[in-house]
């Protein structure tokens, strides 16, 4: 089905890009990343960002195991998924 997986890569170009754009606007950096997530750098260890991001009912991946302590994978998501992480994010490092 072309439709469905053209519809589906626009929908994921487009999750990145709002990413990936508040990621700038925070300055967050990020990994480069042509798939269906990205990692961002924390510059601290980001189990306690992870907890926090968990209690207000966002789910990420820690990438410690991967040597990357800092780091959290973040799954692209619809529109509204991905603002609600946003501003998670914001609150939990403004807190």
């Amino acid at each position: 089905d072309r439709e469905h997986v053209r519809a589906s890569v626009e929908l994921n170009r487009a999750g990145m890009r709002q990413l990936t754009d508040a990621f700038e606007r925070l300055g967050i950096d990020y990994i480069s990343s042509v798939g269906n997530f990205v990692t961002i750098d924390l510059k601290r260890p980001a189990g306690a960002i992870n907890d926090a991001l968990l209690r207000r009912g966002i789910i990420v991946r820690p990438v410690g195991n991967y040597g990357l302590p800092n780091h959290l994978r973040i799954s692209i998501g619809l529109e509204q998924e991905n603002a609600r992480f946003i501003a998670a994010l914001e609150d939990v490092l403004a807190a």
